[in-house]
Order: structure tokens, then sequence, then C-alpha cells
């Protein structure tokens, strides 16, 4: 009998198998510093958790101790019952020859009386009646005796072999009941240590599940601490982003939320109600942020569209092109959804390229802005934030 227990490095990692294979759901904290409290209390359950596991596992440990015992001591009672059962099968084998012999002792020992009687009287020197002097008399009876006497040691002998036998019998009833007895020790210390085994067992299981949702919710918290960081992060930076000088309208629309990014290319027909293409003319006045990317998309934009493009990157990611809308992962200066940014940029030749990387991106943008003014649609039509050009 065998029990094994994981050690601390495969409990380890089963439990960080799990941790990763199931997510948690996400608080949704109202701010930071909510998501940051939950996260502190979050983590603080986790721990209790986890201190319940190396409790569960300590007293496993210790059942195993006991178990160890237990076991130590069937290999004992064993030895007693190997013992006890051989005893009992050389018993078993003379009790059987036993109570055939006690059947015949007793016809045995009549026989034997019979015997000797008939050897007295059948006996030609001993016949009192005719006996003519004193001498033989004496003689007669001397034979008697030694005849008689022969018989009695005969039956002694048959009496002391049938209490042999019998004391034989009580061995082995005795002896069943010994084995009986240590048989019955040995179930039960094993259904004992078995019984205590299975529940530590269980109750390691218990803990490591509670342990384990403890850290899912734990990680949950620490991705709304995030989201609720990001959240404010882009709150700050919509009110921070300066409003764009239109060179065609005198009070500009005002800036919203970051949009989710660009749509795939469409293969239906032209938009009609887009607004007309515009052009590049007029005095743009970009922030620093934006400015910079300025060689870059003169580069890859028609400079008709080069202004227009440095407001459409103002709008969209305020020059930062490590700018990551939290809820649809939008990514770059001109925050390309995934899914887009997949199609986009190998037919923009930079396949396998990070939205993040600043010229992949605006090169992307160039060519998706120029694919859909190819099929007849407004040239920033992709782009939600094409409304900052009127």
């Amino acid at each position: 009998m065998r029990f094994l227990r994981p050690s601390s490095a495969l409990l380890a990692f089963s439990l960080s198998v799990s941790v990763m294979a199931t997510g948690g759901n996400v608080a949704g904290a109202q701010s930071a510093d909510e998501a940051d409290s939950e996260a502190n209390e979050a983590r603080r359950r986790a721990s209790v958790a986890s201190g319940l596991v190396d409790e569960a596992v300590a007293n496993r440990e210790d059942v195993e101790r006991q178990l160890a015992d237990s076991i130590a001591r069937m290999n004992e009672l064993a030895t007693q019952l190997s013992l006890v059962g051989s005893s009992l099968d050389r018993v078993a084998a003379q009790v059987g020859y036993a109570d055939i012999e006690l059947a015949g002792i007793q016809s045995d020992i009549e026989d034997q009386a019979v015997d000797a009687y008939m050897t007295v009287v059948a006996s030609p020197s001993v016949s009192v009646v005719n006996t003519r002097t004193v001498e033989k008399a004496l003689v007669a009876s001397s034979v008697v005796e030694d005849v008689v006497a022969d018989g009695r040691l005969t039956v002694d002998q048959l009496s002391a072999k049938r209490k042999s036998l019998e004391d034989l019998k009580e061995t082995f009833l005795a002896d069943q009941e010994e084995y009986r007895e240590l048989q019955e020790l040995v179930d039960a210390e094993v259904a004992n240590y078995t019984a205590l085994y299975e529940q530590a067992d269980a109750d390691v299981a218990n803990a490591i599940r509670e342990a384990q949702a403890a850290e899912r919710a734990y990680l949950a918290a620490l991705s709304a601490v995030e989201i609720a960081q990001a959240k404010d992060a882009e709150r700050e930076r919509q009110e921070s982003r300066p409003q764009p000088d239109n060179p065609t309208t005198t009070s500009p629309a005002a800036p919203q939320p970051s949009n989710p990014g660009p749509t795939s290319p469409p293969t239906t027909a032209p938009d009609t109600t887009s607004p007309p293409s515009g052009g590049g003319g007029g005095s743009w006045n970009h922030p620093p942020a934006v400015e910079q990317w300025r060689s870059l998309v003169q580069t890859f934009f028609p400079s008709s569209r080069v202004e227009e493009a440095l407001a459409i990157i103002d709008c969209e990611s305020n020059g930062d092109p490590n700018a990551v809308n939290p809820y649809s992962g939008a990514s770059g200066l001109f925050q390309f959804l995934p899914s887009t940014w997949a199609s986009t940029a190998p037919n923009a030749g930079y396949g396998g390229a990070s939205a993040l990387d600043p010229e992949a991106n605006i090169a992307s943008a160039a060519w998706l802005a120029n694919r859909y003014d190819q099929l007849g649609y407004y040239y920033w039509h992709p782009w939600s934030c094409k409304r900052v050009l009127g």
C-alpha cells in the first residue's frame, strides 16, 4: 500500500496552470483608487487562502506519518498472522487425524481390557482352582498381576494420547480465534488511516481550489486597476489635448474620445453621404507631439493630404505612437484595430510589423486611405476623427 503526496513544485505548478487557464471577471471599479483598494483586499484573501493550503498540506503530512506508523504496525500484524496461519495449517492436519483416532480410542481400551482378561484365563500356569500347592498359586497370582499391569499401561497410554489430541483441538480453536482478532485489527487499522488520509487529501484539494479562486479574483482585481488607470489616463489625455485650428471653420467640433480605429476596406458601393475629399491648404497649428511626424507623413501621403493626416493623428492618438485603447485594442498613431491592422499592414508592405511602429502605422494608414479613395469613398472614411476636418 503506497500513499504518495505531490511535491511542493508540482503543487505550485498545478496552481499556476489553473490560474493561467481560467480568467476572472473584471471588477467594475469606478476609479483607480477604488480598484486599487479592491486589489489589495483580493491580495489579502489570496494570501490567507495560500496559508490554508500550507496548513492543509502540513496536516496531510502529519496523517502520512501516522499512516507510516500504521503500516509498520500492519507489517508486524501480518508477520503474526503468517505465523499463526502456518500453525493453523499444521494443527488442522493433525486435528483431522485426531478425530479419527479419538473415535477408536475407547474401543481400543475396551479391547485391551478383554485381551488382558483372556490372557489370564487361558494361561495354563494360571489356574487358581486346580493349583495343588501354595507355591503354584503364588506364581499364578504373579502372572495375573503382570498381565493386568500390562493392560493398564496400554490403557494409560491410550488415555494420554486422547488427552493430547483433545488439547490439540483446543489449541487449534484458540489459534483460530487469535487469527480472527488479528485480522480484525489489521482491517480496522487500514480502514481508519485510509479514511484519515482521504479526508486530509480532500482538505488539501479544497484548499487549493479556494486558493485558485482567490488568485483569480486577485488577477481580476489587478485587471480592474489597469483598466481604471487606462480610463483615467485616456480621460486626462482627451482633456489636455489642444483643439485643432481648422482652416475651413471658425468653431471646430469639440474633441471626442478616441475611436476604436479604422474598419476594413469596403466591398459595397461608396457612401455618398460622406464629406467630400478635402485639400491640404490653410494654416494648421499642430502640437509638437504631432508635428514630429511630419517628415514621415510627407513620405507616404500626398502633399495635399499631409495637414489632414497630421490632424487625424492629433485626434486619434495626440501624436503618441504607443497609444492603445484599453477597450477596443486600437493601437498606434492612427489607432488601428487589431483585425484591420492584420489585413492592412501586409498590403502596405509591413507584414509582421507592430502597429506601434510609427513608420509602419503611417504607411499603412496612407495605403488604407488611398484604397478607399480608389473605391470612390471619402479619403478619410475609415476614421471617425475625420469630423475635425470639417
